[in-house]
């Protein structure tokens, strides 16, 4: 009977605190667009029976294009299905879901827990969370806001133990009148150690206790906590399977300038993009690009190309495709190249725009953006582009970004040679002609040969 009240309970938290929902034929996605980097609060949440691993995963793909990342959540843990999904590249978390039932071990002091509002945790969770690998300022105030949907969507009470007047540790309470779950128990590292994660969660299960006849936690399967849970009278009685396919590592990296933001998109925004391409680039009758790329343009090769072009990305061989956004809206890409970077330090640009987006300003605007990325970022010590001639929009950009003319080869778009002129831009001759903020470049070096 417990077991069905924590389902129940975690199942009408869900739905309260998600900003939409997308029934799916095994499952449900639950997402919150406010916070697309919170794995935790966008998911496919699948319970009961499921189909096989590739059709959970082709669920997944469709039901999450506007992410990033994926996740399913298996409520029910299931060894056999979540072995296959790993096989789809997926990486299991099991959680296990403790219950308490009896009385801890032993009791210890909690003179320093006290009730706080949440706000007063915002500045250590987020310092917190800028000091992992993987943390940024975004990340944080994501992860902070996510927190403020959930305070929404279900009575939450918030613990700390203070220290020096400081937070050392925290945890919550969430409450629905009948059932508690405590939750989000974290230590600050500079006070691990201490046993404050014991005195935190003694704290918060008496409170709990006073008005709730089922309380309950989660904790991850192979980390140390279960058994710190176990000596305070926790037993466990369910089982949760996460699986998250983790986004590439370049998603992190951001280019801003004062009008455009130059990053990887997701597959709802290359569809978005694939629009813009359709409706037109150039005119017809003149090829501008070396590949014809654009003739006989169909969104699977379009999709595809794009997911190929992140897949094989590697030190030594690499092209990085940054789709352009202006006002929140995909208007084209900038691309930034190179082959043994290590060695060469050159690097080569490509990019196209929608035809309703040229003559704005927006092709300077972007190509001076990775080549600050290229410049400034990455050490490189020279640019190369280049242009069909005839090209006068792509030639101009140059022109206005001071590269050298180096000479003319020939290229054969449509089958039939025409001339294309070799440009090159030597690191010290560039001078951005806007400002450009680079972000989420930290640790991502080596994926370029740097």
């Amino acid at each position: 009977m417990s077991v069905q009240r924590i389902r129940e309970f975690r199942r009408a938290l869900e739905l309260a605190a998600a900003e939409r929902q997308v029934p799916t034929a095994h499952g449900i996605g639950l997402f919150a667009d406010s916070v697309p980097s919170v794995y935790d609060a966008n998911y496919l949440s699948v319970e009961g029976s499921r189909p096989e691993a590739d059709v959970l995963a082709a669920e997944a793909d469709l039901v999450m294009e506007r992410f990033h990342h994926r996740r399913v959540v298996l409520e029910q843990g299931d060894d056999v299905t979540a072995t296959a999904l790993i096989g789809h590249r997926y990486v299991l978390s099991t959680h296990i879901v403790f219950e308490h039932a009896r009385e801890p071990d032993r009791r210890v002091d909690t003179s320093m827990v006290q009730e706080v509002e949440f706000e007063r945790l915002v500045p250590v969770r987020t310092a917190t969370t800028i000091a992992e690998p993987w943390g940024s300022e975004e990340i944080a105030r994501q992860l902070n806001d996510a927190k403020r949907l959930i305070m929404g969507a279900i009575d939450t009470r918030f613990f700390a133990a203070i220290v020096d007047d400081r937070v050392a540790a925290y945890c919550e309470v969430r409450s629905d009148g009948r059932t508690a779950q405590i939750e989000d128990v974290e230590a600050v590292p500079a006070y691990r150690g201490r046993g404050l994660g014991r005195a935190i969660v003694q704290h918060a299960l008496d409170r709990a206790r006073r008005a709730h006849d089922v309380v309950f936690l989660e904790a991850l399967a192979d980390d140390w906590p279960r058994l710190l849970y176990a000596r305070l009278g926790f037993a466990a009685v369910d089982r949760r399977d996460f699986l998250t396919r983790f986004p590439h590592p370049l998603t992190r990296l951001q280019l801003r300038t004062p009008r455009l933001e130059l990053r990887l998109p997701t597959v709802f925004e290359l569809r978005q993009l694939y629009q813009v391409a359709q409706a037109g680039i150039h005119d017809p009758e003149f090829m501008p690009f070396e590949t014809a790329w654009t003739d006989g343009l169909s969104q699977p090769d379009f999709l595809a190309y794009h997911a190929a072009q992140l897949e094989r990305f590697n030190p030594a061989d690499w092209e990085l495709g940054l789709v352009v956004f202006h006002e929140g809206r995909p208007i084209g890409v900038q691309a930034l190249l190179a082959k043994s970077f290590a060695t060469d330090r050159a690097v080569t640009t490509g990019s196209w725009l929608g035809r309703e987006y040229q003559g704005q300003g927006f092709g300077t605007e972007m190509r001076a953006a990775v080549l600050t990325l290229a410049f400034a970022g990455l050490g490189a010590e020279r640019a190369c582009s280049g242009a069909i001639q005839g090209n006068t929009q792509s030639l101009g950009v140059s022109r206005k970004l001071a590269y050298e003319h180096t000479g003319v080869a020939t290229v054969s778009p449509r089958g039939f040679p025409v001339p294309h002129d070799n440009l090159e831009l030597p690191r010290d001759r560039f001078q951005s002609p806007v400002p450009v903020e680079v972000e989420g470049l930290e640790g991502l070096l080596p994926l370029f040969g740097g």
